[in-house]
């Protein structure tokens, strides 16, 4: 399956974490298990398309996928029937890892994304594909009423693109509509805006704390320093960039509730 005809409107970089989550699945001892990006990587043709973002890149992308299925099971334990909230879907595959037959989860994305989503994906009584921008608030609407309490957000290698107003405005609407759910996402040192490096980031921060400064509803349940997760997969002169405080916190996932 071509997919070179839709670069115009789709970030070439689309597929990059897709790839790397294949690329891993594959391994004799993966981290985690993902057929799903398996097969869909076997069926596209991708062209010119960037599908290698680079080893940092690499091990970012893996590190967060560990850790946020790791906490969203540990919630789906306890929470069997909980709602999952997945902004910036992309080709996330998530929902095929670890989905235990009761949760229900919303996937959002601009309308080019979603509709390559559709390619690959299915909507059913459970999953339900949104395709509006996070910064149009009426995708609220088609969620109706929920009860915060029962609902994770997850906002993977999206927030730092956006720049620090429109972040607020993001945090402001889900406080709104979710008073006390929990949201994981990740963030890039600020050391990196404008910077250049993989992409054109806006927005990020040097400690985790400063998420609370951004709306008086954020509390930080947990962070994690990606220099800190899979060490086992470093290099050592990964490892010994890793001293330095802005390499070792270039990216962090957060845990947080509203």
């Amino acid at each position: 399956m071509s997919i070179t005809n839709m670069q115009a409107t789709v970030s070439k970089t689309l597929f990059i974490p897709l790839a790397v989550r294949a690329s891993e699945a594959k391994r004799s001892k993966p981290i985690f298990l993902d057929e799903k990006a398996v097969e869909i990587v076997a069926q596209i043709e991708t062209g010119d398309i960037i599908v290698n973002g680079g080893k940092i890149s690499t091990h970012g992308i893996l590190a967060r996928t560990k850790v946020i299925d790791d906490e969203i099971k540990k919630i789906l334990l306890d929470k069997p029937d909980s709602i999952i909230i997945n902004l910036g879907a992309g080709l996330d595959t998530r929902i095929c890892r670890i989905d235990n037959g009761h949760l229900s989860c919303f996937e959002l994305d601009l309308p080019d994304v979603i509709a390559l989503r559709r390619r690959f994906f299915a909507e059913n009584e459970r999953v339900h594909f949104i395709s509006k921008s996070v910064l149009d608030d009426t995708w609220l609407r088609e969620l109706g009423e929920i009860n915060g309490e029962n609902v994770v957000i997850i906002a993977e290698g999206l927030l730092m693109y956006f720049s620090e107003n429109d972040i607020q405005q993001i945090f402001r609407s889900l406080a709104d509509h979710f008073k006390g759910a929990h949201m994981y996402f990740d963030v890039v040192n600020s050391f990196f805006i404008g910077k250049g490096i993989s992409s054109t980031f806006l927005w990020g921060l040097d400690k985790a704390k400063e998420i609370e400064k951004l709306n008086p509803n954020i509390r930080l349940v947990n962070s994690w320093s990606i220099g800190n997760v899979l060490k086992s997969r470093q290099s050592l002169l990964y490892r010994m960039m890793n001293i330095l405080p802005s390499t070792k916190n270039r990216s962090q996932i957060l845990h947080i509730q509203i």
